[in-house]
């Protein structure tokens, strides 16, 4: 079974509504694979390459994304909560968080800008310039959209001349001044 997993036989293959729950698919090449619907609770998904996969509406409560490739992943209105070993790294490079529960419970808020969320709002015509209309599009209130903005700004200077990265969530100071 384990080299099925990791051989490339399971890419592309439709899982729909699909009963994983505990499945051990580690290191396992799901590329485009189809797990619209899928139940997934607590699967251990670690180095899976699960790049362009869909997974929406699917559960993922509790899977392990420890090194997973999620690179444009459909993760449309998926239950992550609770999810282990998942960084905004990975989840920036998804293709859509649209309708999404995040690990730590909350809606997604629509801080990566991804490309599949931008084209959804695009297609409905709506003004993606505009706060208040995208954080109604999210199904936030405009504070939560506009803090996740925040937080995705790009690499800056602050005032003593460090770096400063605000994306993936977190603020990173490097350790040397940068030279001007």
């Amino acid at each position: 079974m384990r080299g099925w997993l990791t051989d490339g036989s399971l890419r592309g293959v439709a899982m729909c509504q699909a009963q994983l729950q505990d499945a051990n698919l580690m290191e396992a090449d799901l590329s485009n694979a189809d797990f619209h619907q899928a139940n997934l609770d607590y699967a251990d998904l670690r180095k899976a390459r699960l790049n362009g996969a869909k997974f929406n509406r699917a559960s993922l409560q509790g899977v392990n994304f420890d090194n997973a490739d999620l690179g444009l992943a459909e993760m449309y209105k998926v239950n992550l909560r609770g999810a282990r070993n998942l960084c905004e790294e990975q989840l920036s490079k998804a293709n859509q968080l649209l309708g999404s529960i995040m690990p730590d419970a909350m809606p997604y808020d629509g801080r990566y800008n991804l490309p599949g969320d931008l084209g959804r709002a695009r297609w409905a015509k709506l003004d993606i310039n505009d706060p208040a209309v995208m954080a109604n599009f999210y199904g936030v209130s405009l504070e939560v959209y506009v803090q996740g903005q925040k937080k995705n700004q790009p690499v800056r200077r602050n005032h003593a001349g460090f770096i400063v990265d605000r994306r993936g969530g977190g603020v990173c100071l490097q350790a040397t001044r940068a030279a001007d």
